[in-house]
């Protein structure tokens, strides 16, 4: 008997217990992943009340599996071994599945994993999307992988997200050069991070996204740059988020003509420099300098990663273009998106055979 063949059973036999069972393992992730946090925030976090909390907080401690100071609570040592199992119950059980399995379908993915809450009403859920696409990288990763990533805030908080391993010949490259004032979202930092944590290495592109075509071809020419892009295109697992065509035309500072053409040809998403329509056909490409992964290998693995539901739209054309990709969202993001495919029942994954 499996694992979800049991937990059904237990459901059927006594579905308070299953539930009560469920709810201290999901506080123990909770506090696992926002330590230190006090009893407010936790029950913010699994939409219960303070009451709640503080009685399976009490229990847990009388365990010894939590500990509390002024600062908050904390994972007890004791409690390290058990984690992940309460990370796999407290998804069966309270994880949206049944909509997940729906987007896999009609977006065609790989896989499909929606985080709880969406980032338009509360800011710190774009960390809970950067933990679970952490998880799934370390999943996808092996000793030997090449894994390109792209920046932005999403990228940026799965690093943060990442536990450390110890993956020795682990290559991270950035997929782009520089976007953007802020250091911490930039590619190449993002990829130094991961390979630290992870134990492996890395390369970095100090270079701005935007160049003039003799300066590019002058970078091009550099030895180190040219193994840079090598390895890119080499890259068994890609990671990169999604971004809207608006948002992003203003974030790169792209001339008004472009901008009325973006808007005139309905254009919707924007990921490495390629700003897309609704059917994920590219309307402009970006003076860029870095890699497009569309045009790499299908062998590769892609995680797409974005919360909010303003970026429904360029989620389900970014899908379009790609393939063996699991997306990483919020519920935010997933309820939209789900809305948006339902008022379009023509929309593709319906119909073509994979």
């Amino acid at each position: 008997m499996s694992d979800c063949d049991f937990l059904s059973l237990f459901s059927k036999l006594s579905p308070e217990r299953t539930q009560s069972i469920g709810r201290m393992a999901l506080l123990l992730c909770v506090v696992a992943d926002f330590q230190p946090i006090g009893r407010r925030s936790v029950a913010a976090r699994m939409s219960t009340t303070e009451r709640e909390v503080r009685s399976i907080a009490d229990e847990m401690k009388a365990q010894g599996f939590l500990c509390a100071d002024a600062s908050g609570m904390r994972l007890a040592p004791a409690a390290a071994d058990l984690l992940p199992a309460c990370r796999e119950l407290s998804r069966h059980l309270f994880s949206p599945d049944e909509i997940e399995q729906t987007l896999c379908r009609l977006l065609r993915a790989e896989n499909v994993i929606v985080v709880p809450g969406s980032a338009g009403d509360d800011p710190r859920v774009i960390k809970d999307v950067g933990r679970a696409a952490a998880r799934k990288l370390k999943e996808y990763l092996h000793k030997s992988s090449i894994l390109a990533v792209g920046g932005g805030s999403a990228m940026a908080e799965t690093a943060r997200g990442l536990q450390p391993a110890a993956l020795s010949d682990l290559m991270v490259v950035p997929l782009r050069g520089g976007i953007g004032p802020v250091m911490e979202d930039q590619a190449s930092m993002i990829a130094a991070e991961i390979a630290t944590k992870l134990g492996g290495h890395y390369r970095l592109m100090h270079l701005p996204e935007a160049l003039g075509q003799e300066a590019a071809r002058e970078l091009l020419a550099q030895e180190d740059v040219k193994k840079t892009l090598q390895l890119i295109g080499q890259a068994d697992v890609v990671m990169h988020g999604i971004g809207r065509a608006d948002e992003m035309a203003e974030k790169r500072s792209l001339p008004e003509a472009v901008r009325t053409l973006l808007r005139d040809q309905g254009a919707v998403g924007e990921a490495f420099g390629e700003f897309f329509d609704q059917d994920g056909k590219t309307i402009y490409h970006a003076e860029t300098f870095g890699a497009d992964v569309f045009k790499a290998s299908n062998e590769r693995r892609v995680i797409a990663v974005a919360a909010g539901a303003r970026k429904a739209q360029a989620i389900i054309a970014c899908m379009k273009r790609e393939q063996r990709v699991t997306l990483i969202c919020d519920e935010g993001a997933a309820n939209a998106i789900l809305s948006t495919l339902q008022s379009n029942p023509g929309f593709p994954g319906e119909s073509r055979e994979k």
